[in-house]
């Protein structure tokens, strides 16, 4: 009935302008006839459709050490905890993987306490960034991994033991220092020299950087590694020009060149 109405009136508003063209037209054959100018006719132009502007603002804080309860789990597209809602309107989410998955760290009803960079919208509601967080139910933790590199070195211990490529190059070497044991990466090398001076029970001295594993996961047996950018070795000192931890060799998945 409704779509009847509307094309009636449609269908209307045409004939009421053929009717004022038509009278436009008489009007102007009558003032020709007469020797009288043409008639101006202004239309009136349809208002414009005003625009709307939506301007949202927000506020960028550090909060920490906030406490409140778990209302919900909030979820990413694949169906897996990514984030927790506390209260009505603050929503946690977690910078990098959880070892076993973020619902791990909590349920709904739990205390916990929180630290972070936090969004505030327009409206109020606020999303925090997660670099702490503890569950005073469960006394689960998080704390999100430190980025950037720390220099090592030089440090002097033994080699106890080579380590290879896909290709059967050495790519690197598990290093004692200190009654320590250290991996140290030198990537992909071509060169016939260092190889042959990488010998097991051999004393090396080594400059690089340790770079932090950006996943909060701790594996099972995992230990330091040093991204080498020098290795002395008796007289013999080799820069490594693009340093470890490489792939398998060049061409091959995060193969990068080592010394040459």
């Amino acid at each position: 009935m409704r779509a009847t109405f509307n094309a009636v009136k449609a269908r209307g508003n045409e004939l009421g302008e053929i009717q004022e063209r038509t009278e436009e037209t008489y009007e102007a054959a009558d003032s020709i006839g007469r020797g009288r100018p043409l008639p101006v006719h202004r239309r009136t132009a349809p208002p414009a459709l005003a625009q709307s502007s939506t301007t949202t603002t927000t506020t960028t804080t550090t909060v920490t050490s906030v406490t409140g309860t778990i209302t919900e789990l909030n979820y990413g597209n694949g169906g897996e905890v990514q984030g927790f809602l506390i209260g009505t309107d603050v929503l946690l989410s977690f910078p990098s993987s959880i070892c076993g998955g973020v619902s791990t760290l909590g349920v709904v009803g739990n205390s916990v306490t929180y630290s972070g960079t936090a969004i505030t919208e327009s409206s109020g509601f606020e999303s925090v960034q997660v670099s702490s967080f503890t569950n005073n139910t469960t006394k689960a933790t998080y704390t999100a991994p430190t980025s950037g590199s720390t220099t090592y070195g030089p440090t002097s211990g033994t080699i106890k033991q080579l380590n290879y490529a896909g290709d059967g190059s050495i790519n690197g070497f598990l290093f004692t220092a200190s009654s320590t044991s250290i991996f140290v990466s030198i990537g992909y090398t071509s060169n016939t020299t260092l190889s042959s001076l990488l010998t097991v029970g051999a004393t090396v001295s080594v400059t690089g950087t340790t770079s932090p594993s950006m996943s909060a996961c701790s594996s099972t047996g995992a230990i330091e590694s040093v991204n080498a950018s020098s290795l002395t070795i008796g007289s013999t000192t080799v820069v490594i020009q693009t340093g470890g931890f490489g792939g398998p060799g060049p061409g091959g998945p995060g193969g990068g060149h080592g010394p040459h």
